[in-house]
Order: C-alpha cells, then sequence, then structure tokens
C-alpha cells in the first residue's frame, strides 16, 4: 500500500489530525491534555510553526497548522513522539499510541481555512455523543479564546482567521459562525469515506501540483542543511563575540548568554547533529544540557517576544544566507 501524499512548502496551511491506535482514547486525564498542549507550545518555539485552531477530543485531535519553514513532518513528529513518551510513563503502557502517520490535509486558505476552522471547533458537538452543550464550555479547544470566553495560548495565532471575516466585532462575528453557518462543501469533504489531501479550488490545486511529494522520492522543500560551524560563527560575527565565548561553557556564569543559546537551539534546528553530537560541539559532558538550554530559551522566548523574533530573524538570514 502506498503512503499518502505528503505536500510541504512554506507558508502552507493544513488541517492535521490523528486518532488512538484501534480508536483508543488517548488522553485520559486533563494533565495528559495539558500535556499535549505543551508539547505544542514546543513544537510552535522549536519549529516556527504557527496553531491557528486546535481541538482535542477523547481519542484523537484536530491542529490547523501554518509551517512558514515547510516543516510539517518534523514538527508532526516531534509532538506525537513527545506526547507518546509521556503517555506512556504516566499510563504505564508500551508502544505506538496512535493510528499509524498522522492525516495532514492542505487547505486553501483564502476560499477554505475559515471554514475548517469552524469544522475544528465544532468537533465536541459533531460526535455521535456530544461532549458538552455549549461550544464554549469545552475547554480543550481553541474556541472559548476565539470567542473571548478562555485564557489564549501565548502560541495561539487567531489574527489570522478573524482577518478571513473581514468584521469588526470579531469575537460575536466569529461566535455567530460557527455556530449558525454551514457550509454544505465542508460537509461533503470531511464525509467522504477516504479524505483527499488537498482541500482547494482548481486553481489552487494546480499551483501547488509542483509541490507535491511522496515519501518514495523523497524530495524535500525544505533548506539545505548546514554545518556547526557555519551556524556559529555566523552568529559570532552577528553579535560581534568570539566564537570561544559561544562554544564554550562558563563557570559560574549567571547572565544570559544569548548567542550561545541562540547557536544551540539553530544548529539543533538547522544542522540535523543529534543531542550527543551537538553536546561535543558546545562542549558539555552529557547531552542533557543541550536540552535544558534549549527549555531555557523556549521559556524566555514564551516571556519575551522580541527575544522569538531575534530568533526567527537569525533562522530566516541563515536559511536564505542573507547577511543581517
Amino acid at each position: 500500500m502506498s503512503r499518502p501524499l505528503r505536500i510541504e512548502y512554506e507558508n502552507a496551511f493544513y488541517h492535521v489530525m490523528n486518532r488512538g491506535r484501534g480508536r483508543e482514547n488517548t488522553f485520559l486525564s486533563d494533565d495528559d491534555f495539558k500535556y499535549f498542549l505543551y508539547c505544542i507550545e514546543q513544537a510552535s518555539l522549536r519549529f516556527n510553526i504557527e496553531v491557528h485552531s486546535y481541538c482535542l477530543m477523547t481519542n484523537h485531535y484536530h491542529l490547523l497548522i501554518k509551517t512558514p519553514d515547510a516543516n510539517l513532518g518534523r514538527a508532526m513528529k516531534h509532538i506525537n513522539g513527545l506526547y507518546t513518551q509521556y503517555f506512556n510513563r504516566a499510563h504505564n503502557t508500551d508502544g505506538a499510541l496512535f493510528r499509524g502517520r498522522y492525516k495532514a490535509v492542505l487547505v486553501d486558505a483564502d476560499n477554505y481555512l475559515l471554514h475548517v476552522s469552524r469544522y475544528i471547533h465544532r468537533n465536541p458537538i459533531e460526535t455521535n455523543t456530544p461532549l458538552v452543550e455549549d461550544l464554549a464550555k469545552y475547554k480543550w479547544s481553541s474556541y472559548p479564546a476565539f470567542i473571548k470566553r478562555g485564557a489564549t495560548p501565548k502560541w495561539l495565532v487567531r489574527d489570522f482567521i478573524f482577518s478571513l471575516q473581514g468584521k469588526k466585532r470579531k469575537y460575536e462575528a466569529y461566535k455567530q459562525f460557527v455556530e449558525f453557518e454551514n457550509n454544505k462543501e465542508i460537509s461533503a469533504f470531511y464525509s467522504a469515506k477516504k479524505l483527499l489531501s488537498v482541500l482547494g479550488c482548481e486553481d489552487f490545486i494546480e499551483n501547488i501540483k509542483e509541490h507535491i511529494t511522496t515519501s518514495d522520492s523523497e524530495r524535500k522543500l525544505i533548506s539545505k542543511k548546514h554545518s556547526a560551524d557555519d551556524v556559529i560563527a555566523y552568529l559570532a560575527k552577528h553579535f560581534s563575540v568570539e566564537v570561544d565565548g559561544i562554544i564554550t561553557v562558563k563557570k559560574g556564569r549567571k547572565e544570559k548568554n544569548l548567542p550561545r543559546w541562540f547557536a544551540i537551539k539553530l544548529c539543533q534546528d538547522l544542522t540535523g547533529l543529534n543531542l550527543q553530537a551537538l553536546a561535543d560541539v558546545f562542549n558539555v559532558k552529557h547531552y542533557s544540557a543541550i536540552s535544558k538550554t534549549v527549555g531555557r530559551l523556549n521559556e524566555l522566548m514564551i516571556e519575551d517576544k522580541k527575544v522569538k523574533l531575534q530568533l526567527e530573524k537569525l533562522r530566516e538570514c541563515l536559511i536564505s544566507e542573507v547577511k543581517i
């Protein structure tokens, strides 16, 4: 049996979904739901993905994702893998948690993104056994955040969906759209026995054909690999510091060494080196120090958007090889 098409290109939108193996539950407690959201947060920081809607059900999930860097596969591998490891530890199980590879539908944003977001948010009441009567009360969905009835995760992107409606009263307008409007074409699309890989108009489908790739060809539309030396040299020049100041651990140093933190993060994202190889490059005894450093940077980026923007700019420049 051939594997499904994988269509990846910069700034693409996807409706991503997966369910438990054998339709078994993938979320057994509030802690499980919370940890999956944490996995999404980590992926958004590490792989620069944008999450525009989400809904976590008891035995499956739905995500609406934009990939500025054409790296959906890497981001989803991280989310599913990290959560599966957690779930097996927490519930004393082992083996695969999800039913094979995730399903990803490439979405024509101009014509269908708003409707896909509606479809995702209506999942809790569209099942055979509705989980809630009031969508706003389902807390494992981004819908409450879209209608200002719940907290908004820092990584959730809402403005683009709102812009597609073009109305001033965005919260109320979106609520009315989700709860009272319908689209027969969308209903038919998701009711099909075999879900297609693309949801779009004819022109959209024609335009993305050149990006279609299969697992057999292994043709990836991603940036070429960088060497760790190139990344480190680039950051040393940008921050006007010595390379030694980036690759050497400063004992007793308490202040944030952002050039080093950025270098570790970008080497992890762009070089393809594993944690042990990165530990060798950055002169630490154990690879766990790499993960801890990336974790500290991720926390800092959540607290300070300027740091996140700075990292994104550096990544863009490295990928395009344009000097800052």
